[in-house]
């Protein structure tokens, strides 16, 4: 995993934080474990609530958030709230879903409307394999940093 640098002291690492929102307590724990282990600085939320919640007091570089949770749509309406949020509206969101392996409907994010109406950066199919889920939260940290 890159380094990334603090905005105040070029010698220290700056731990990426993430939040991840499921209602998957197996997934939000593996995760956690994974990610914690490369250097991320993890928080988790079982429900939509207790995610916005969360948001009231850390600020996260990056989001992984389900699609159903309380809801078949909960996290569609959870990533609205966010890109809502101007305190966290611009950082990136990346959607976990099992919606296609359930419905057979597949979410296109390199399609305008979808991108517009669904408000994430990405969408993964579960069960995301741990190396890919950590290169594609590199991906978009590097691309928010570029930005």
């Amino acid at each position: 995993m890159e380094k990334f640098k603090t905005h105040w002291q070029d010698e220290e690492p700056d731990v990426p934080n993430v939040l991840i929102v499921d209602d998957d307590t197996d997934l939000l724990h593996g995760q956690r474990l994974f990610l914690e282990g490369k250097g991320f600085t993890v928080r988790i939320a079982e429900s939509m609530e207790e995610g916005l919640s969360i948001l009231e007091e850390f600020s996260p570089d990056i989001i992984l958030a389900d699609l159903m949770m309380e809801q078949y749509d909960t996290g569609v309406v959870f990533c609205k709230k966010v890109r809502n949020n101007p305190r966290h509206g611009d950082v990136p969101i990346i959607m976990q879903t099992g919606a296609a392996q359930h419905t057979g409907f597949g979410f296109d994010i390199g399609d305008p409307a979808t991108k517009g109406w669904l408000k994430v950066d990405e969408v993964l199919t579960k069960p995301v394999p741990l190396e890919e889920l950590l290169k594609k939260i590199e991906k978009q940290l590097g691309e928010r940093r570029k930005g």
